[in-house]
């Protein structure tokens, strides 16, 4: 249910991992044929495999053996609803891989940063053992699970969604690190509760024997993660007691019981900002309960420089830099962006689709900064531009990524950023965040 935009995605990943099986596959999207001709050119072959787009039928979930659910489709859609009543198991990607693997699963969730720890994570592995990265950044368990050899350490960043059918298996990661829990998906969502369960997920099967890297400096976190069974280690920028990652004096350190261990400092780490220190801690929180030395730590952070579409620096032009934060589809990351770069020369790209969100902080932050700002038309630059009132420095409004570019060449003087950090989703004008992203660094590299 649900094939998805992605070449190596949970939808098309799923039915191809089915019909190579051999399983009798009907691929439903409520998506017209022509939004799908790349994907259903790779499952023609297969003539176990049957198509139907634009509809759902009710029967087809009521008789099905199992269905597969795409990230994207609603836990509440009535034709799941259909089949729980009818006792069909629902599974996505995850739940199935987990259910034919026993690898060591090290899982990342949280409202933000969990790309960023996964990569940085597997940096800090890969030297010490073989590692497979794959999850919500593009790329479906199942399009790998093929290739996995029985030792490989698997690296998964996962979303709220990709965690969601974990119940059907009850099983969690061995080693799960969770970021952060803020304000997000309100549009998929009843309320902030249903989306904080989901999270949840990555630890509620977990057994003593695993552990759980958690942020100590997040409230709502805090709260939830004293209901794990499993082992804890907090990570914090403050000096702490317990087990975990803090920092002390400009210094990262661990600590396990009587054992304190110094990692680097703090001014070692490239990737700018106080959320990306947080990122930073977390990662290292993990690595060491894997076992990796505090030298190959400290020299892996000293390398690296993150990870495209987050904060990403593209290039510098006449004098202007280009920033590409196309991930920041929400108000708290177009924050974090603006504090990391602590400038008040910068044009900002913003606005899309709004997600059910709240924009005061936003505005709030947007007045102390005084960017220029180019928005994208949608529902969330209604939003925004109700929050900001008679905010004087809006350039325009525009509805592609071409006419955002040429505006943004004209305005941008020497000394500016240029920032792609939109707060909002990228539905309507994009396929997608990384195609937002894509024909930003394409724009910018044309310039």
């Amino acid at each position: 249910m649900g094939l998805g935009s992605y070449r190596d995605g949970s939808g098309i990943s799923a039915a191809l991992f089915f019909a190579h099986a051999g399983a009798d596959v009907l691929v439903n999207d409520i998506g017209p044929a022509t939004a799908f001709t790349a994907q259903i050119k790779r499952l023609k072959k297969y003539r176990n495999v049957r198509f139907l787009f634009g509809k759902h039928r009710k029967t087809d979930f009521q008789t099905a053996d199992y269905i597969i659910k795409n990230p994207a489709v609603p836990k509440n859609h009535p034709m799941l609803g259909a089949a729980r009543k009818s006792g069909v198991p629902i599974h996505n990607d995850w739940s199935i891989f987990l259910s034919l693997k026993d690898n060591p699963v090290i899982g990342v969730t949280g409202t933000r940063g969990k790309t960023t720890v996964a990569t940085l994570l597997n940096e800090f592995l890969k030297e010490h053992y073989a590692t497979l990265l794959c999850g919500n950044m593009g790329l479906s368990p199942l399009a790998i699970i093929n290739t996995v050899k029985r030792d490989d350490v698997i690296v998964a960043e996962l979303s709220s969604w990709n965690l969601q059918q974990l119940p059907t298996i009850k099983k969690s990661p061995h080693i799960a690190v969770v970021t952060n829990l803020l304000t997000d998906h309100l549009n998929k969502y009843k309320n902030l509760n249903e989306y904080y369960k989901d999270k949840e997920r990555i630890f509620a099967y977990q057994k003593k024997d695993d552990f759980l890297v958690a942020n100590r400096d997040n409230a709502e976190l805090r709260k939830r993660a004293r209901t794990a069974r499993s082992r804890a280690f907090l990570f914090s920028k403050k000096p702490f007691s317990g087990n975990g990652a803090h920092i002390k004096n400009g210094r990262i350190v661990f600590r396990y019981g009587k054992a304190v261990m110094d990692v680097c400092g703090v001014k070692d780490i490239r990737l700018p900002g106080e959320h990306n220190l947080e990122n930073a801690l977390a990662a290292v929180c993990a690595a060491f309960i894997a076992h990796v030395s505090p030298r190959h730590i400290k020299k892996t952070l000293k390398a690296f420089t993150g990870v495209p579409n987050r904060l990403e620096l593209v290039r510098e032009v006449s004098g202007v830099t280009y920033y590409n934060d196309t991930t920041a589809t929400t108000p708290d990351a177009t924050i974090a962006a603006l504090r990391a770069l602590k400038s008040k020369n910068i044009i900002l790209l913003a606005g899309g689709t709004d997600k059910k969100l709240n924009f005061k902080a936003w505005s709030k932050e947007i007045k102390k900064w005084r960017p220029r700002i180019i928005f994208f038309s949608g529902t969330a630059m209604d939003k925004m531009q109700k929050e900001l009132k008679k905010y004087p420095h809006i350039l325009g409004t525009v509805s592609s990524m071409k006419e955002a570019m040429r505006l943004a060449k004209q305005r941008a003087r020497k000394g500016d950023i240029v920032l792609l950090s939109p707060g909002a989703a990228s539905f309507g004008i994009f396929k997608n965040e990384f195609d937002r992203g894509t024909q930003f660094v394409k724009a910018v590299k044309k310039l």
